[in-house]
């Protein structure tokens, strides 16, 4: 994504971290839809919450408006109740629902 944003029209970031620039992706206003268990046991919630916050942060130095950069980036952090009842044991196989959830993939492929 940092090295050449201009291949992607949507990114969806899930149970992982950022390791990259975030100005490449913000130039481009590619949008990016971040989602992660609160506890997730490899990274915890918190890089894609700092990833969020800087990426929101560009965006606002642009002089965009909240509601222009809701469309570009959104954090969705799932809490325990997320996963029960289901066939993930752990927040960080979230991307097995991840992938199967409407509203995440909906977003996904209407951008």
């Amino acid at each position: 994504m940092a090295k050449q944003p201009e291949l992607y029209t949507a990114a969806l970031m899930c149970s992982s971290q950022w390791d990259g620039a975030y100005e490449p992706v913000v130039e481009m206003k590619t949008p990016v839809y971040f989602v992660i268990g609160e506890s997730d046991e490899y990274y915890g919630s918190e890089p894609f919450k700092e990833a969020y916050q800087q990426i929101h942060e560009l965006y606002k130095e642009q002089g965009l408006s909240e509601s222009e950069i809701d469309k570009l980036v959104v954090l969705d952090v799932k809490d325990k109740d997320y996963f029960e009842g289901t066939p993930v044991t752990y927040q960080h196989g979230g991307g097995y629902l991840f992938c199967r959830d409407k509203e995440i993939m909906g977003w996904l492929f209407n951008q």
